[in-house]
């Protein structure tokens, strides 16, 4: 279960009252805390310049920042993960964050990622799990650790690490009346509060972590 210090309470307090999801807000601290070290080339999946929110924003080092998705745009790298393409460039690490359950051909999104990686690149992410439907345009799965693990493995990918963020059954129905409670101010906050607290408190009487029960959303990495 995440822990609960003071500076992911006011991370997770801040963040909750700009009206963003519980599940990106673990997705972000996690990134933020990875503490990742480029030097070259990183690529963002399904992100842009004039993003407030990218992920690519929190890797550390000398890097070259990328973007790419399958709409065409002139700042933009065209990549479409259904399909087969020809991208000449090389990337030190990809991200892709909340954007492989849009992906129907998983099998194929992880073929041409491994594709354009460095040797020894980076891969890292988050998906969604116990989260509403949400096109954009099409929203198709949610991926569990168990089918990463085999489907990293299957494509000889290397030190694979996939991590649940959540709490608990409590948060998960926060998550779900999130969309509805963020615009009554400190409302969210208030809800979200109790929901850990009785999760933390529920998962003192069960041997299986509740994150691990009721994720929210998988954190993944693995290397080429």
């Amino acid at each position: 279960m995440q822990k609960i210090d003071l500076t992911f309470f006011r991370f997770l307090m801040l963040n909750t009252f700009k009206k963003v999801s519980l599940p990106r807000i673990l997705q972000y601290y996690e990134m933020k805390n990875s503490n990742y070290n480029i030097e070259g080339k990183v690529l963002e999946i399904g992100s842009n310049p004039a993003s407030k929110n990218a992920f690519i924003s929190l890797v550390k080092g000398n890097i070259s920042k990328y973007y790419a998705d399958k709409f065409e745009n002139n700042n933009l790298i065209f990549l479409d993960l259904e399909a087969t393409n020809k991208i000449n460039e090389k990337f030190k690490m990809v991200l892709a964050f909340n954007v492989l359950e849009h992906i129907f051909d998983t099998d194929n999104a992880i073929k041409e990622i491994k594709n354009i990686l460095d040797t020894e690149g980076i891969f890292v992410g988050a998906t969604p799990f116990l989260y509403r439907v949400h096109y954009a345009p099409e929203d198709y799965n949610r991926l569990t650790k168990q089918f990463y693990q085999k489907i990293f493995s299957k494509h000889n990918m290397q030190n694979i690490n996939i991590k649940e963020l959540g709490f608990g059954p409590l948060c998960v129905c926060y998550t779900i009346v999130f969309d509805y409670i963020k615009y009554i101010p400190f409302l969210s906050n208030f809800v979200l509060i109790m929901s850990i607290l009785i999760d933390k408190l529920l998962n003192k009487f069960v041997k299986t972590p509740l994150n691990q029960i009721y994720p929210l959303t998988y954190f993944f990495y693995c290397k080429k």
